[in-house]
């Protein structure tokens, strides 16, 4: 086990594919390097935006041992484990997990127990991870598919106190529901980090520790400016310039996500991901390439503050 996970922007990282839908080990790679180089303070692979659900066990693995291998300690790696079945089955996705290296093992909120269960069953499925699993670090990913389950605060706590748990990625988008788990969190190795970036800021003022999320994934260098100025007061109109701007950029690639993310990463990073998705397989023709790449420009064309995009990117 270790300490806390630390602060920041934190990318649910893309998986890129090739024309025939093969995966792009060497983007993969350059991606990695990327994510750090501008200034992520972890990775969470194996996520939804990953294409979880579309990747084999296999693929999830090596997916896992590669982005582990190429992060080479710069930064935390945690990895997502979105299987279900029985407690026992998914402790063992979870030791497999473990076994890439990640440095905590990603729960899947809805894939723990059956919509219609009970949290008592649910926390049971989870008191069985931990007792089959010990001294492995784990996180809680509120994903919305299959269905999202958001914890009550009572299941939160008890996350909280189990003293396994590090990471936590909320997707209730509300502050006052983030507020009331950040201080059933503390005195606790657990920290939360909001999905959207659209309340990044009042979030972090209520305890937040960053926020993992889509835009992490396109503007890594902007997100973690943000995060490092979010409270300076001398800064204050250039903070909420940037965090509407994240967000009208996150809104932009929802919903042809993740397609549309790799298309606007190709016009606005040194990245070259194919627009190709197995989750959603429909192209992005011209049409709806073109606000993309208007947006990748237009971002370029601001006169942001100094340092917050990175000249490299």
């Amino acid at each position: 086990m270790s300490g806390p996970l630390p602060r920041g922007g934190w990318p649910v990282m893309l998986t890129p594919f090739r024309e025939d839908r093969s995966i792009d080990w060497e983007a993969l790679d350059a991606s990695v390097d990327w994510y750090i180089e501008l200034g992520s303070a972890g990775l969470f692979a194996v996520a939804l935006s990953s294409e979880m659900y579309d990747l084999s066990a296999g693929e999830r693995d090596r997916i896992a041992r590669r982005v582990v291998a190429r992060a080479g300690g710069r930064v935390p790696v945690v990895v997502g484990s979105p299987v279900g079945g029985s407690a026992e089955a998914q402790a063992d996705a979870v030791a497999a997990v473990a076994d890439t290296g990640a440095d905590a093992v990603v729960l899947i909120s809805s894939q723990l127990a059956p919509p219609d269960a009970a949290e008592r069953q649910w926390l049971g499925v989870i008191d069985t991870i931990i007792a089959r699993n010990p001294g492995v670090d784990l996180g809680v990913y509120e994903c919305p598919l299959p269905f999202k389950r958001l914890p009550s605060l009572d299941a939160v706590r008890a996350l909280a106190e189990s003293g396994a748990f590090t990471f936590y990625k909320d997707t209730s988008h509300s502050v006052p529901v983030m507020s009331d788990r950040v201080q059933v969190m503390q005195g606790s190795r657990l920290r939360l980090y909001n999905a959207a970036i659209g309340s990044l800021a009042p979030s972090m003022r209520a305890g937040a520790a960053g926020l993992s999320g889509y835009i992490a994934n396109l503007y890594p260098d902007l997100l973690d400016w943000l995060i490092r100025h979010v409270d300076d007061e001398d800064r204050a109109d250039a903070v909420t310039a940037v965090q509407r701007l994240l967000t009208i950029t996150e809104h932009a690639v929802n919903l042809r996500y993740p397609t549309s993310a790799k298309v606007l990463l190709g016009h606005g990073s040194r990245l070259r991901f194919a627009p190709v998705s197995r989750w959603k397989p429909e192209a992005i023709g011209p049409h709806e390439s073109l606000p993309l790449e208007e947006l990748a420009a237009y971002i370029r064309s601001l006169d942001l503050p100094a340092g917050a995009l990175a000249a490299g990117r």
